[in-house]
């Protein structure tokens, strides 16, 4: 029986270590906030009716990447 191989640098996962994860986290915390920013201005500045595209899709964006932000930081790894 060959033993395993040994896998290539292009191999190795990304992102798997400290700094990668705090940057993804650091990255939808950013998008989440400007999705947010942009439904609450269309909605306030813009006065555009709630229940149009234009307010709805950040918002449902904003709580989409919310979401995924809130299950990256209690992944536990």
């Amino acid at each position: 029986m060959l033993p395993p191989r040994r896998k290539l640098d292009i191999e190795q996962p990304i992102g798997v270590g400290g700094m990668g994860r705090q940057a993804a986290i650091a990255m939808y915390a950013l998008v989440t906030l400007a999705l947010i920013g942009v439904a609450l201005y269309m909605a306030v500045v813009e006065r555009a009716p709630l229940a149009t595209g234009w307010v709805v899709a950040p918002a449902i964006g904003a709580a989409w990447f919310g979401l995924r932000l809130f299950m990256m930081m209690n992944s536990g790894k």
